[in-house]
């Protein structure tokens, strides 16, 4: 499994993450939005530099680079010290795709290793205090999540 470069334009010089301290996981919460229409999305509408997650993972479970490892704009108060990861799809309606959590648990695993993270510091975007959105989604059970994330076993992805 790798990480795809997405040929993404940003408005703005993107600044380093300095420090992660969380993972942060997201739905688009629409259906058929890929990283090209998040981005587009988050420039137009939203009047961002672009994308605002860090990562994207499409519908087939393809992993695209948003901002990379950069600061971004997808939870208040948490950017600049967390990776954003996006699922597209609308979890609150239907389960994500295997494949997509498939590649979900192998990108959480990379950071979880990379910045010495444990599973508890994987949260969904609605259990940041202050948030009222479903994030990401009803259907989507981070318990589920962080407790495969918290089995070290090889292959237990």
């Amino acid at each position: 499994m790798h990480i795809q470069k997405a040929h993404l334009s940003f408005r703005d010089p993107l600044q380093p993450l300095q420090a992660v301290t969380h993972i942060i996981i997201h739905h688009t919460a629409e259906d058929g939005w890929d990283v090209y229409k998040t981005h587009e999305f988050h420039q137009n509408n939203r009047g961002w530099s672009g994308i605002g997650y860090n990562y994207f993972i499409e519908e087939d479970g393809t992993i695209y680079e948003g901002r990379g490892l950069h600061i971004g704009a997808h939870a208040k108060g948490y950017n600049t010290s967390s990776i954003g990861i996006c699922i597209s799809g609308n979890f609150d309606v239907y389960d994500p795709i295997p494949v997509q959590m498939i590649s979900l648990h192998w990108l959480c695993k990379q950071f979880m290793y990379q910045f010495s993270l444990d599973s508890e510091q994987v949260l969904g975007h609605r259990e940041l205090d202050g948030v009222t959105k479903t994030c990401p989604g009803t259907r989507f059970s981070m318990g589920k999540l962080r407790h495969i994330l918290s089995n070290n076993e090889k292959g237990a992805v």
